[in-house]
């Protein structure tokens, strides 16, 4: 294991200071050599060993089994190297997933509960919730989000559009009125996502085209799109909320759009989100391939079972 002896040894340094410039001080180097070291044994292996990002380093799963078998001995250390090889070939290992809680269980249990099926040597580790993720320091291998994205240095694949749509219940829009301009909701009493990048804020294009936010008046923040809908449906306040989320409640008549002819902004989709493009693991292209053909880049569809 001479080869990788330098490697190594610099790999060892950053997963116990968990920082490319402190195991350079430890070593008595400088961060780019640092750096350079460890990038030349990742591609020797073939292997991301550690997630960069501007708040942290964080090793991967193969890193951390890397670092475990080092004091067994060259023979220990080559049977894992064949081990994660023949991952590149097989998906395998610990696959870690992270999805909205609504989104998730209308749309996700089928591909994941497939995806398991089809391969047997993955532990799929599948998380649904509302609440916000650090996908790195967590150790995610994919995040599955809706929205605008900000800018995260993260890879981030568009599968599908995501409109929404303000929503009244007609309880509501019998006490209220009905809105004839976004001026109109300044006053009216709404349901808040509160994971929502935008908070309170409504933003919109006019029918004229042109982009305009208002504040709105909140009568309920929560930060469960259910909790969201059922509250937009016994009247509470109106909602913005996904197509996914309102569309039966739109068809059978107990929600109501407001203010169709304005577009809701920034425009929304759905995203997997994942660390680094470099050597990724097969697993985790399996599974977004899967849901890239599941969900298409024409809508979400519930997918039946794979044959």
């Amino acid at each position: 294991m001479s080869l990788y002896a330098t490697g190594f040894e610099v790999m060892r340094k950053v997963a116990i200071h968990a920082s490319f410039s402190k195991a350079a001080i430890a070593l008595g180097v400088s961060g780019a050599a640092v750096s350079r070291q460890i990038k030349t044994l990742e591609e020797r292996l073939g292997l991301v060993l550690f997630h960069r990002t501007t708040r942290s380093v964080v090793i991967t799963e193969a890193g951390k089994r890397l670092i475990d078998t080092l004091n067994r001995g060259d023979d220990e250390v080559s049977q894992l190297l064949e081990q994660l090889a023949e991952g590149k070939e097989r998906p395998s290992g610990r696959l870690k997933i992270n999805a909205p809680m609504g989104f998730g269980e209308k749309f996700l249990i089928g591909p994941i509960a497939d995806y398991a099926r089809l391969y047997p040597d993955v532990i799929v580790d599948a998380e649904f919730n509302d609440k916000r993720v650090h996908l790195v320091d967590e150790g995610y291998d994919l995040v599955v989000r809706i929205g605008a994205l900000e800018d995260s240095g993260l890879i981030a694949k568009r599968l599908c559009d995501c409109p929404s749509y303000l929503c009244a219940s007609p309880s509501f829009i019998e006490r209220h009125g009905t809105p004839k301009t976004p001026d109109d909701l300044r006053t009216l009493p709404a349901v808040i996502y509160t994971n929502s990048s935008s908070g309170s804020v409504f933003n919109y294009r006019s029918t004229a085209g042109q982009h305009s936010s208002i504040n709105l008046k909140a009568a309920i923040y929560a930060n469960s799109t259910g909790m969201l809908l059922e509250s937009a449906v016994q009247g509470i306040g109106f909602a913005q909320l996904p197509e996914f989320v309102c569309q039966q409640n739109l068809e059978d008549g107990k929600l109501i759009k407001l203010l169709p002819d304005n577009e809701i902004m920034p425009e929304k989709g759905i995203y997997v989100i994942y660390p680094d493009k470099r050597f990724l693991p097969l697993k985790v292209r399996k599974f977004i391939d899967m849901l890239s053909e599941r969900l298409g880049k024409n809508g979400y569809i519930p997918a039946p079972n794979a044959s």
